[in-house]
């Protein structure tokens, strides 16, 4: 099963590469259809390069530049002003992160904090839970025969699931649900302030219950535990929630939704997937090689260096595009290429990071995947596209697809 280049690259194959890195804005939505396309002219021609946009800033497309950026964290700090998480959602920005954004001890102590919630064992213990949940909204599609597979499914799983790792009881888990959609599909600033303000009291509820009455879940973690010396106050506390919300929900309803546009769009590829369930774990892995759901993160120069031989200097902006790099030719032979059989073990992809910042829920969100493709591929036989549907893919920080407008076999 491959998926060659299509005829963007070869049109693009006569431009500068690095005339298109200086106009190059990873939040522009018309770039999403062509990223890859634009961003492997980029690589080839300059794999670090600077772009013009968004005040300035110094576009890493290669493979190896991306990775010692990544992993060389007393050079490069995963704070930037405006580049990075908090470019997903503006009305947020005083609400993403400690951890995401932050470097060495004290990432080091949140991240040993969280890790024994997010281990291969524990991702595995949520599988029963991931398929039932999943079950009980596909029986809601099932008679209805067409919907929009990301507002009808691949957000709503997530959610649920995350909040069951935050130790929420039943019910509490729906309105996380209900608090995160509201914040994510509100069209206009003051929409999404009032929603945010509603979501941040419930998470403040739930914090201050797990100091009156800790127990043994991941949110009760967060409020006990010592982190720089001292438990954390209730600001900094709703704003790691939130972030864990949102890595939970963002990137894996995400990674989802670009899945299943895969698979709609290659009728031999999910009928292979439908009948042979066990090929998923394949499917994903390469899934999150050639379209990761982060698709940028930023960092900044906190001291003079040098990154594919360009000189850089302290406040100077990156633009760390993972996707690119795994479809570097330096490194894949066939990178723009996507292959079921790919060996695994050498060189490894970046779709889920590198160095201290690397996806601490990557488990989780593996074993999240498999069991929601598997089960929808189970529940919706003949899944299609709707006849003349116009699906619109996302670029930016995150990559996925607004929305997927299918029809299904009706039993």
């Amino acid at each position: 099963m491959a998926l060659e280049m299509g005829g963007a690259a070869a049109q693009m194959s006569g431009t500068d590469p690095t005339d298109l890195a200086w106009s190059f804005n990873h939040l522009d939505p018309a770039i999403a259809e062509t990223a890859y396309d634009t961003l492997g002219t980029i690589r080839r021609g300059c794999p670090v390069a600077r772009s013009g946009e968004l005040g300035g800033f110094v576009l890493v497309t290669g493979y190896a530049e991306i990775r010692e950026a990544a992993r060389a964290s007393d050079r490069f700090s995963a704070y930037v002003d405006g580049l990075g998480a908090a470019a997903v959602v503006t009305e947020m920005r005083d609400a993403i992160a400690p951890m995401f954004e932050t470097d060495q001890e004290h990432h080091h102590q949140w991240r040993r904090l969280l890790q024994r919630f997010f281990t291969p064992a524990a991702a595995a213990a949520q599988e029963q839970y991931v398929r039932a949940v999943c079950r009980e909204q596909l029986q809601e599609l099932i008679s209805h025969g067409a919907a929009d597979l990301v507002g009808a499914y691949t957000r709503q799983v997530p959610p649920l699931v995350i909040g069951r790792v935050l130790g929420l009881a039943e019910l509490e888990r729906a309105w996380l649900s209900e608090h995160v959609r509201a914040l994510y599909n509100a069209e206009t600033h003051a929409e999404a302030q009032q929603a945010g303000r509603i979501y941040a009291d419930f998470l403040l509820g739930q914090i201050r219950e797990r100091r009156a009455h800790p127990g043994r879940d991941l949110l009760s973690r967060m409020v006990t535990t010592e982190v720089d010396g001292h438990t954390s106050g209730d600001d900094e506390l709703v704003k790691m929630t939130m972030l864990m919300v949102a890595a939970g929900h963002l990137t894996t309803a995400d990674v989802c939704a670009t899945a299943l546009l895969h698979l709609l769009e290659d009728q031999p590829l999910r009928e292979h997937m439908a009948s042979d369930p066990a090929m998923l774990e394949a499917f994903v892995e390469e899934l999150v090689r050639y379209e990761p759901a982060v698709a940028a993160t930023g960092r900044t120069v906190t001291a003079e260096a040098r990154l594919g031989g360009m000189p850089l200097f302290p406040g100077d902006r990156l633009l760390l595009a993972w996707g690119s790099a795994n479809r570097d030719e330096r490194v894949f032979d066939d990178g723009d290429v996507f292959r079921l059989d790919r060996d695994r073990t050498t060189p490894q992809h970046l779709g889920w990071g590198a160095g201290e910042h690397r996806c601490l829920g990557r488990h989780l969100a593996r074993v999240e995947l498999r069991v929601m493709l598997t089960e929808l591929l189970r529940a919706l036989p003949g899944l299609r596209l709707q006849p003349g549907a116009a699906v619109r893919r996302t670029f930016g920080v995150i990559r996925g697809v607004a929305a997927l407008p299918v029809r299904w076999e009706r039993r």
